[in-house]
């Protein structure tokens, strides 16, 4: 018997729709929300080898510049590489080398998407047994909660937004009042929710609550968190957690947290360090003075290991001997930055070999605000550095005015707020360095002391820098016996667009104090995936960039 037209339509219109809904779960992707990666040029896309230059191939791993010309050779002579497989046929490259390098690299335009975007694993990948653990609608933060299945970001800031407002939740079916709650999600998310916070709960510092690595003075309301005596910045809601729960709300049970900075650590990316400076120039040994604004340093703030890996990292890629620290709120937390160059707990830090070991601190402790300080190298093979009071600055020269210089520099530190000379032995060499922090424009009795001091310097002979934040480059033109190691266009902020401007100053001009020429403000490296970044993650440890100038060390 044949079928009716209808049958055959109904039969064909069944095909059809379940064809739709399977094509439709095909495309859909399953996108973790745990974290969010920024758009940034810290995260590099892979490099299209039919189109990268023997510079560009130079920077991949294993690939030296004689391999680097065999693989555009070899392009040159086959017109493009069709697939990765293919470099196996380029002279130097085997099976090993290969799978080193297919990570990195690509033969698509279109298949160019960011390395660390597409290997980094999220926290949701990360799974581990146990049993299952509620989260509080009444306590717990946006990030808890965007951990629960079946609520994403926007969701679970409108729950806070919603409690902040109207008060705890008295039931959970309350929360179909939440703005995008519906009856089939609340059904869904019923069951890992709970109105109490449970009694005791295992926490791990991650991240220390501060919106991109810092504090913002204008943010310092009360944390939601049930710790006591902790403040936090949050704008609506609060949008990060000041500890990350061992166990996590969405089921999972005591996690290796050592385990998940790990991932965090190997997926932040690192600089390649292109120059390998050995404390030399053109034959001459020289080592590197650097200024860093660690923008509100605490104890809090360093706990936070991103933050202390992005500080460790740059100061030992770029042999940094000298650093000038400005903003510091808590002069300990120096010390902790100290203790982890001298015993490194972090993976990354204690993986970096060019490491003297002995680093040391000093900064003026101050009541009135942030204090200012200085890490240094105390000992290198090369170049040796000590610390040395101002006061005994006449005794380290010959120079009949450096009584007065010392006395001077004594005034600034007892009578100045925003400055701290400190004087460095420098393989016996003395160089002052006055660490400076200016909050707004520089008064004119401000600006005559540190000119006069600048004056005495050059009188005397001796080296002098002014190392800081000036705030503004007006600051900087009223110091009319200095000049700046870098040109005026030079960004020495994370956001180039933002206001502020720090600078490192040399009395009498930059030929004449000493320095080389070579300086630079250090721009990559400085963000972490352990350190929020307002909903995100992949903060830097400060908006302010650090910079540094060599300074001559002749024998």
């Amino acid at each position: 018997m044949g079928q009716s037209p209808s049958s055959v339509r109904s039969k064909s219109s069944r095909r059809s729709f379940r064809g739709f809904v399977r094509r439709t779960k095909l495309n859909k992707s399953s996108l973790s929300h745990t974290f969010n990666l920024p758009p940034s040029e810290e995260y590099p896309e892979l490099m299209n080898v039919n189109t990268a230059t023997e510079e560009q191939l130079m920077t991949l791993p294993g690939v030296t510049r004689q391999l680097a010309r065999e693989i555009v050779r070899h392009r040159q002579m086959i017109g493009r590489f069709k697939r990765v497989d293919d470099l196996a046929l380029v002279s130097g490259i085997g099976a090993e080398k290969l799978e080193l390098l297919r990570p990195d690299i690509c033969t698509n335009t279109r298949r160019q998407i960011s390395r660390a975007s597409s290997c980094t694993h999220s926290l949701d990948s990360v799974r581990f047994t146990g049993e299952n653990k509620l989260c509080s609608i009444n306590s717990s933060s946006v990030f808890q909660l965007q951990c629960v299945p079946g609520l994403n970001q926007e969701i679970a800031a409108n729950i806070v937004d919603y409690r902040n407002k109207k008060g705890p939740f008295k039931s959970l079916d309350d929360l179909i009042k939440v703005r995008g709650m519906d009856i089939v999600r609340l059904s869904t998310v019923k069951h890992h929710l709970s109105l109490e916070p449970r009694k005791c709960e295992s926490v791990q510092l991650l991240a220390n609550g501060h919106t991109f690595g810092w504090n913002d003075d204008s943010f310092n309301e009360p944390s939601l968190n049930d710790v006591p005596e902790v403040r936090t910045p949050h704008r609506k809601s609060l949008s990060m957690p000041t500890k990350l729960p061992i166990t996590l709300p969405n089921g999972f049970a005591t996690a290796p947290v050592n385990d998940i900075l790990d991932l965090l650590a190997a997926y932040s990316h690192r600089p390649v360090v292109e120059e390998l400076f050995t404390y030399e120039r053109d034959g001459i040994k020289c080592c590197r003075l650097a200024s860093w604004n660690l923008h509100q340093l605490s104890i809090e703030k360093i706990t936070n290991p991103g933050v202390r890996e992005v500080i460790c990292r740059t100061i030992l890629e770029n042999k940094l001997s000298i650093i000038a620290i400005q903003d510091v709120l808590e002069p300990a937390a120096l010390k902790v930055i100290c203790e982890e160059l001298n015993s490194p707990a972090l993976r990354r830090v204690r993986e970096w070999r060019c490491n003297s070991h002995k680093w040391d601190y000093c900064a003026n402790d101050r009541t009135d605000g942030p204090s200012l300080g200085f890490i240094y190298e105390a000992s290198h093979k090369s170049v040796t550095v000590e610390d040395v009071s101002v006061d005994q600055l006449h005794l380290l020269s010959e120079a009949t005015d450096a009584r007065r210089l010392s006395e001077a520099l004594t005034a600034l530190r007892t009578e100045d707020c925003l400055a701290s000379p400190q004087v460095f032995l420098i393989c016996g060499r003395p160089v002052i360095v006055v660490n400076v922090q200016c909050r707004g424009p520089l008064a004119g009795e401000q600006c005559a002391r540190l000119d006069g001091v600048a004056a005495l310097a050059l009188d005397c002979k001796l080296p002098l820098f002014f190392a800081g934040d000036f705030h503004r480059w007006d600051n900087v033109h009223l110091l009319k016996n200095c000049e700046s190691v870098l040109d005026e266009s030079v960004p020495t902020k994370v956001d180039a667009a933002s206001d502020g401007h720090c600078a490192i100053l040399a009395a009498g001009g930059v030929a004449s104090s000493g320095c080389n020429g070579h300086a630079a403000a250090i721009r990559s490296g400085l963000s972490h995936l352990a350190i929020p970044r307002g909903w995100s993650w992949g903060g830097p440890a400060s908006p302010h960039c650090p910079l540094w100038t060599e300074l001559n060390v002749p024998d």
